[in-house]
């Protein structure tokens, strides 16, 4: 039958076991070196993402508080106000009417307003708002319930030494290292020991600065954020109310000074809109420049001077910065005072 099949075209095939070629040693090992390579390579890439994150992370941590003061200042300052009102120039010899105000907004160099401390660079600003805060620990504290529109003197200022004040103290004992930094600096006068009325003159012109004290040992000033270097302020008058008139050449203003200049007289009016630029370092650059009570030489001292300078002293400064491999954030804003009515009507 067999032959019979083959005759007729049909054969049979009989399949022994199927046999798989294996991989050499030396596949294997080039397998396992390419494995290793790439390993070698998502490793690397993984700790580089990482030490980037950390990195970045960490300084816009440490960047956050810097950001949170600006916001905090910025917010202030807009509610900066004056209270102004039309009375006699003289009150016993009367001859027109004139713009007063018993309230004051002063701003300049920080040296300049408190004596020349060299431990105060740039800029600072004092003013009142009304902010309704109070000193709970005085007696006539129950007095001002309810009134959330009382005044407050606000100040704002760098300043260069220890943290003290923030370190713990146990027995009488300050416990800790300290820390010599930059800082920015709040001045709160609660209102129910507001001083301004304190010192009033017989013309209604508070031209002395005496209604606030940086340099008392209690003075109502609390740290707002630690690394600030710089502060910088400079009024402007917006486009409506310059209306081709010049803008102000000067960082200072004072608002119970007098310009000539009907178009850029102060007295007792406040700037429309207050240019505010903040220049922050993080930590680390600060620890790395720390040479104990001595500040780091950033040339702030010739910075800031004028204002007619003022984009160019920002980049001298941020090359200053570049040079001592700091890493550095810049916040700046053009602040509307909302309070702010400017006008020309008063001229002396």
């Amino acid at each position: 039958m067999r032959a019979a099949m083959t005759q007729q075209g049909f054969s049979a095939t009989v399949s022994g076991p199927r046999r798989w070629r294996a991989f050499t040693l030396v596949e294997v090992m080039a397998s396992v070196a390419v494995l290793s390579l790439i390993l070698v390579i998502l490793m690397a890439v993984t700790v580089q993402l990482s030490n980037l994150w950390q990195r970045t992370s960490g300084q816009i941590e440490q960047f956050r508080g810097a950001r949170m003061a600006f916001e905090s200042l910025t917010r202030r300052l807009s509610q900066a106000t004056l209270n102004t009102y039309w009375d006699y120039d003289n009150p016993t010899t009367p001859t027109r009417y004139v713009r007063q105000s018993e309230l004051r907004f002063l701003m300049g160099s920080t040296a300049a307003l408190t004596g020349g401390a060299a431990s105060r660079p740039t800029h600072a600003v004092f003013f009142q708002a009304p902010l309704g805060l109070v000193d709970d620990t005085r007696a006539d504290a129950a007095a001002a319930d309810g009134l959330a529109n009382l005044l407050n003197t606000c100040g704002y200022f760098i300043e260069f030494g220890d943290n003290e004040a923030e370190r713990p103290r146990i027995f009488g004992l300050t416990i800790g290292a300290p820390r010599y930094r930059y800082r920015l600096y709040e001045f709160i006068q609660p209102a129910n020991a507001l001083t301004l009325y304190n010192f009033t003159g017989t013309t209604r012109d508070y031209t002395g600065r005496d209604w606030f004290d940086l340099d008392a040992a209690d003075r109502p000033a609390h740290i707002l954020a630690d690394n600030v270097i710089a502060l910088v302020l400079r009024p402007r008058l917006s486009a409506q109310d310059a209306d081709g008139a010049p803008q102000f050449t000067d960082y200072g203003y004072d608002s119970t000074a007098t310009n000539s200049d009907a178009a850029l007289n102060p007295k007792n009016q406040l700037p429309p809109i207050v240019s505010v630029t903040l220049v922050a370092i993080d930590e680390t650059t600060a620890r790395r420049l720390e040479n104990g009570g001595a500040a780091p030489d950033f040339g702030l001292d010739a910075l800031f001077v004028n204002a007619g300078q003022q984009e160019e002293d920002l980049r001298a400064l941020e090359d200053n910065l570049i040079a001592s491999h700091a890493n550095y954030r810049i916040f700046t804003a053009n602040i509307a005072i909302h309070g702010a009515k400017w006008s020309r009507e008063q001229g002396d």
